[in-house]
């Protein structure tokens, strides 16, 4: 689902097509950009073709964009790997997929096909700009996307991590050695050097060539590649860290149930006597999960009938909760958590029976335990 900050733009093929405010600054920039230089280009325009072709040539970039993040998108589905949200920002657009591929080939291909995407795009758009006159407002606006998305292919393919190129060098160090960890800690630091190069290279174009706009763009993008590459190399360190351990380890037996019949007058009562207003979980005599309950539902219902209501009536059912399995691991309870914005889960056994709860703040307290060693 959307986040507060995202907000979906599309959907294709379950995937939400998402953006954040920030997108629409860079898709300002690049208008304005375009007008600019369609206007240099194109002397004979009127105003009105001149804005127009920079309009609609910007929104054809992002749709560029996300057909390159689709690509990323499905082979990730073909290879076993679930996306449900592609996210257009300031810096372009981000497939987030739910885990690392399992496999270094499968690494390497859902990395490769972004540019490989963006490539063929680029060549029909100059195949076709070829048709016509290279002034003529179509051609022209085809020449640009053209040759902006064989750039876009060239730029991914940069070994900085997590860029595509860095994703890709990652995937060759990883089938060298065999070695996810030590591979994703080589290509983050290669992506941090290439991050550190941008950001010089941007101060250089600033303070010698004089090129403020592109020199801050420049060091920007170097600032967040250096940003992304470290919190890559703490996610991957954090799951490798977890890795030892199982949802079973941590799950805690002391919890809260309530059963299905039970009024709500009374199950408010007896929260409020303890101060107890963790959720609680909903169970049959044969301890099967079938609920969760917490005093926040309660708050639409009419108080005067909380002795006829019951729990069954106002609780958040099984199909709709997100829970674990006992030999899940930490990493995907934790990711679980996080996508759902809780910050416990039940815990099922192999007979669909609740074995426990799992809670965040005893799996970060492992983690820190772990990654201080």
């Amino acid at each position: 689902m959307p986040t507060a900050r995202n907000h979906r733009l599309i959907r294709i093929q379950g995937i939400d097509v998402e953006y954040d405010w920030s997108w629409f600054i860079i898709l300002g920039l690049i208008a304005l950009t375009l007008g600019q230089y369609f206007q240099a280009t194109n002397a004979t325009w009127g105003q009105p073709t001149i804005w127009a072709a920079a309009a609609i040539t910007a929104a054809l970039f992002f749709a560029c964009v996300v057909i390159h993040e689709l690509a990323h998108s499905f082979m990730a589905r073909a290879h076993g790997l679930p996306v449900h949200t592609i996210r257009l920002f300031i810096f372009g657009g981000v497939s987030e997929l739910t885990k690392e591929p399992e496999k270094a080939w499968s690494e390497f291909l859902i990395a490769i096909v972004g540019p490989l995407a963006s490539v063929v795009i680029g060549a029909i758009c100059i195949g076709l700009a070829r048709l016509g006159s290279a002034h003529a407002p179509i051609p022209a606006v085809l020449y640009w996307l053209g040759w902006i998305n064989i750039f876009l292919a060239g730029f991914n393919l940069i070994p900085g991590f997590p860029l595509d190129g860095g994703r890709v060098l990652r995937s060759i160090i990883w089938g060298a050695n065999g070695n996810f960890l030590s591979a994703t800690k080589w290509a983050t630091q290669i992506g941090k050097i290439v991050a550190v190069l941008f950001m010089v290279y941007g101060v250089m174009e600033i303070f010698v060539l004089r090129a403020d706009i592109s020199g801050l763009w420049m060091a920007f993008i170097g600032w967040f590649l250096l940003r992304a590459a470290d919190a890559s190399w703490r996610q991957t360190e954090a799951k490798a860290a977890l890795d030892h351990y199982a949802v079973g380890d941590l799950s805690s037996p002391f919890y809260q149930t309530v059963p299905p019949e039970e009024s709500i007058e009374d199950y408010f009562s007896a929260v409020s006597e303890e101060h107890n207003f963790r959720p609680s979980m909903v169970v049959d005599d044969q301890d099967r999960l079938i609920g969760v309950i917490t005093p926040a539902e309660l708050r639409d219902s009419d108080r005067m009938r909380w002795s006829q209501l019951r729990v069954r009536d106002l609780m958040v059912p099984r199909p709709r909760l997100v829970t674990v399995s006992w030999q899940e691991g930490l990493m995907d309870a934790l990711q679980k958590m996080a996508m759902n914005n809780v910050s416990q889960l039940p815990v099922l056994g192999e007979d669909d029976r609740l074995r426990g709860i799992i809670r965040r703040d005893r799996i970060i307290q492992v983690l820190q335990n772990s990654l201080a060693h």
